[in-house]
């Protein structure tokens, strides 16, 4: 019971800090915790009040994101299914974390905590692991994620004749928003988003100790000067509050309505005069038409 317990809050904090908060309690956990010798301890209260913290702040984002998009903003209930992708995607991460964890022999072994490679001490510190691993899904993490969402939805769609598949196009209706047709590009984007994770899983474990000295022995040497709390809060706040920013806009950019995102962008570099001719035409697309969001139909 005591472990369900522990792992409920990494499931709640990984909904908002995609997969990088799964490695403070799948990676950063030991068996038989050395004593506190300048190693980042990933589950001491300080550290999990930072998460908590991030997790909000990067919520925050999406929300301010929303508030600048024009002329065609998502309705709120549109907006919460592209924004309910991400978050269902970051728990499925963190059992995918916690298989992987396991089936390299033990919850605390293999990649995610950092065991395979030592360090001078003989003990891997977890936050080197949990930064290298911040940095590449944030950014390679991200360029294969895209390769494999439009390569699976091209493939569906042109193979299989899979309708509903339009990202982010949800019926005619922007505060009606179909159900199943969010169902269907969740699961789109849930097994593209696996694929990727066991893509950057095997470039990690295959890259494993030289990007883990080069974290620890040149990126994060210098934190060794300083006490714990304040190597904690560089690793699991200033670094990851703009990484994680980063990632959930440009993810949210991937699945939200295209169409809509292709009309906004040009408007936006649109001369005021331009602008003006353009709304006067009615060229400005209407949210509230369904060609925005694509008709359903009631086949698969």
């Amino acid at each position: 019971m005591t472990g369900i317990v522990n792992y409920i809050p990494s499931i709640l904090l990984s909904a908002v800090l995609p997969s990088a908060v799964c490695q403070a309690y799948t990676g950063g956990k030991h068996k038989n915790p050395p004593p506190s010798d300048n190693k980042c301890e990933l589950i001491s209260t300080f550290s999990l009040l930072t998460q908590a913290s991030l997790g909000l702040l990067c919520l925050s984002c999406l929300i301010v994101k929303r508030f600048y998009e024009y002329p065609s903003r998502r309705s709120w209930p549109v907006w919460s299914f592209d924004v309910s992708k991400q978050l269902i995607g970051a728990m499925g991460l963190h059992v995918c974390n916690v298989v992987l964890s396991i089936m390299k022999g033990a919850p605390d072994s293999g990649i995610f905590a950092g065991d395979d490679t030592p360090d001078d001490s003989g003990e891997q510190d977890p936050c080197d692991w949990y930064f290298l691993n911040i940095v590449f899904d944030c950014t390679i993490g991200v360029f294969i994620l895209y390769l494999v969402f439009e390569g699976v939805n091209k493939i569906l769609q042109e193979k299989f004749h899979f309708n509903n598949l339009e990202t982010g196009q949800y019926g005619p209706d922007p505060n009606k928003p179909s159900f199943r047709a969010f169902l269907k590009q969740l699961s789109v984007y849930f097994g593209s988003l696996m694929l990727t994770k066991v893509v950057l899983y095997y470039i990690m474990e295959y890259f494993s100790t030289p990007l883990l000295w080069f974290t620890s022995h040149v990126l994060l040497v210098w934190l060794n000067e300083y006490p714990d709390e304040f190597e904690i809060f560089i690793i699991m706040f200033v670094v990851p509050i703009f990484m994680n920013c980063l990632q959930l806009i440009l993810v949210d950019t991937i699945i939200q309505n295209q169409l809509l995102l292709k009309q906004n962008t040009t408007y936006t570099h649109l001369h005021p005069r331009d602008r003006e001719a353009v709304e006067q035409e009615e060229a400005v697309i209407d949210p509230t038409k369904s060609s925005t969001y694509g008709a359903l139909e009631d086949t698969a």
